[in-house]
């Protein structure tokens, strides 16, 4: 019953808009597709974020021929573009014709053409920049049984038209391959938004400007602890007594000064109340940061659960534990059983003192190179928007 209720909702949504795409045939009837220009948006039209803003801040810098737009929903803050980038909202009649006349589109999540009022035409390249670069939870056709029948459409939709996909290892090139319905190009040189983590002369200029935003020591030893959501929205798994595990951090570092930036999963924004998971002194909530890679970027030590994070943030070989309660009851299953992967795995609070108390650094510096090179085959190198960006130049009209 439940997938009946959901293929009438998908019909209905689809008739409701017909009116939009009759409008985008329109405007693609009458705008030409032009030279050089591309148009971006994440995460449903709602940030300036991801492997598209990384993409665009890179293109902007070393090859300005190309005219950026980013299209953005009502009501978000177009400040915060840098120069030389052109804010677009959503569903207007200047986003039609935006998107009719795009050489390229780039975005970092599925795309349904008949959702966005879209209908790609000759002369047009799509590029979904998959907005993750390792799996740890199933996903796509191994997760359908998870996921609802308007998604697994828009996936397939979005995999017809799509020309590119882009991979920062060989376990994701294989997934996208295998598991994603396309049988398409993959750019296997990485994934823009982890390009920060090689470029170390920002690492300082970010830290310093993260500790002021929050009003922390910029000498302190930064701890970020961000675990992903859970669909009853529950946040019993996420409490941490933090007046007992940040003095045990601070003796890992040799007694120096801890702070924690706590980011909760942005799904939780407006849904539930969190304010007790940071009512410890030295804790701030760094939920509605607009970059998680910045985070990840000048963290000395992440702490998560399931997200795939750990995986971005331990390319720089710094300090990843996972924290899980819940490990057993978590039904979304993994591609890694949670004990063989390199980061130290508690499922309590004593556990994660114990950890932290006995934590043998040599040991895991070796687990995770074995892990990254022959598990995984990490592709990973600091140049993957250089490499995008010689892709869209060679299939330029």
């Amino acid at each position: 019953m439940k997938r009946l209720l959901q293929k009438i909702g998908w019909v209905l949504n689809r008739i409701a808009k017909t009116p939009g795409n009759i409008a985008a045939w329109i405007a693609n009837a009458t705008t030409p597709v032009v030279h050089g220009r591309v148009v971006c948006w994440a995460y449903n039209f709602k940030q300036y974020s991801c492997n598209p803003r990384y993409l665009t801040e890179y293109l902007l810098k070393h090859h300005p021929e190309f005219e950026i737009y980013w299209v953005l929903r009502k009501g978000f803050d177009t400040s915060e573009l840098p120069e030389g980038v052109k804010a677009v909202r959503f569903r207007t009649w200047e986003y039609l014709r935006l998107m009719a006349s795009a050489e390229f589109l780039l975005t970092n999540i599925r795309t349904d053409p008949w959702r966005i009022y879209w209908h790609k035409r000759e002369g047009q390249k799509y590029a979904m920049l998959w907005h993750a670069g390792v799996a740890l939870k199933r996903i796509e056709a191994d997760a359908a049984d998870k996921l609802s029948f308007s998604y697994t459409q828009r996936a397939k939709a979005d995999s017809k038209v799509c020309d590119l996909m882009i991979s920062g290892c060989a376990m994701q090139t294989k997934l996208q391959r295998e598991r994603y319905w396309y049988n398409g190009e993959i750019l296997e040189r990485g994934i823009p938004r982890n390009d920060i983590f090689f470029d170390t002369a920002r690492h300082k200029e970010l830290r310093e400007r993260i500790a002021k935003q929050y009003g922390i020591d910029p000498k302190s030893r930064i701890v970020l602890y961000a675990p992903t959501f859970r669909v009853d929205y529950s946040t019993k798994p996420y409490a941490i007594n933090w007046s007992r595990v940040t003095p045990a951090i601070s003796r890992m570092f040799g007694g120096e000064s801890v702070a924690v930036l706590v980011r909760m999963h942005p799904l939780l924004i407006g849904k539930v109340e969190t304010s007790h998971l940071v009512a410890y002194e030295g804790v701030c909530d760094a939920t509605r940061y607009h970059d998680m890679q910045e985070l990840l970027a000048v963290a000395d030590m992440l702490i998560t659960d399931y997200s795939s994070s750990m995986f971005d943030f331990a390319m720089q070989g710094r300090l990843c534990l996972l924290y899980a309660t819940d490990a057993n009851a978590y039904d979304r299953g993994f591609y890694f059983n949670l004990d063989e992967l390199p980061f130290p795995l508690s499922e309590s609070e004593e556990q994660l003192l114990d950890t932290i108390a006995n934590f043998d650094n040599e040991a895991y510096t070796a687990r995770l190179n074995t892990f990254f090179t022959e598990r995984i085959g990490l592709k990973e190198n600091g140049h993957a928007s250089q490499a995008l960006a010689k892709w869209m130049i060679a299939h330029r009209l």
